[in-house]
């Protein structure tokens, strides 16, 4: 049993600075990639100036609606540039204010879904870390207990059994976040790809 608690000890130490563990520094960040809080559009667009801002591509249906079948990321990224390259042959002479239109659009809703992922992941490093705390504290009861010749075996047995399964949860969670941390990152390079598809046209 002492050579389990002290296994489950080591396991509480080493998953605390493992959960907050990024290179931002805000210890509520779950995921081992950089924490980088904005979206910019000048990392992925050297075209003509367009204002990440602005909302009139909402105004013009054949772009709002092309908007809406571009973000999402379950549209293959192929078939997403094959649409841009068909609505730009098709503008004509509107082709510049059309597309930079588009550009807005794609960017504002990316920038939105990638928001949202953020502020989940935030509130998911947050539960992990008053997780954390739980196994620290829990683990101090148990060092506790063992060292307390008159504790009760059953006792000491409960808490070495609620601390195992703390810290095999937050294990489990650790391991099923890794796939939503690469959301934001999936979101960049998906709006990298229209983008220059996007510039490809004007050129």
């Amino acid at each position: 049993m002492m050579r389990s608690a002290a296994m489950i000890a080591l396991g509480a130490t080493l998953l605390v600075p493992a959960a907050a563990n990024a290179a931002s520094g805000d210890p509520d960040w779950p995921c081992q990639q950089i924490k980088v809080p904005e979206l910019s559009l000048a990392a992925v667009w050297s075209g003509p100036p367009v204002d990440p801002q602005q909302s009139d591509w909402k105004d013009d249906q054949q772009v709002a609606d092309l908007v809406q079948k571009l973000a999402p990321r379950r549209e293959p990224i192929d078939k997403a540039q094959a649409l841009i390259h068909d609505f730009a042959q098709q503008a004509g002479d509107r082709k510049q204010p059309l597309l930079l239109k588009l550009l807005a659009g794609v960017f504002s809703v990316l920038d939105a879904e990638r928001d949202s992922v953020m502020a989940g992941l935030d509130r998911f490093g947050g539960r992990q870390k008053e997780l954390a705390a739980g196994i620290r504290a829990d683990n101090e009861k148990l060092h506790a207990l063992q060292t307390d010749q008159t504790a009760d075996p059953k006792a000491v047995q409960q808490m070495t059994q609620q601390v195992t399964w703390e810290v095999e949860l937050f294990q489990d969670r650790r391991q099923a976040i890794s796939y939503a941390c690469e959301a934001p990152s999936r979101i960049e390079q998906r709006l990298f790809a229209l983008a220059r598809q996007i510039q490809q046209e004007l050129e």
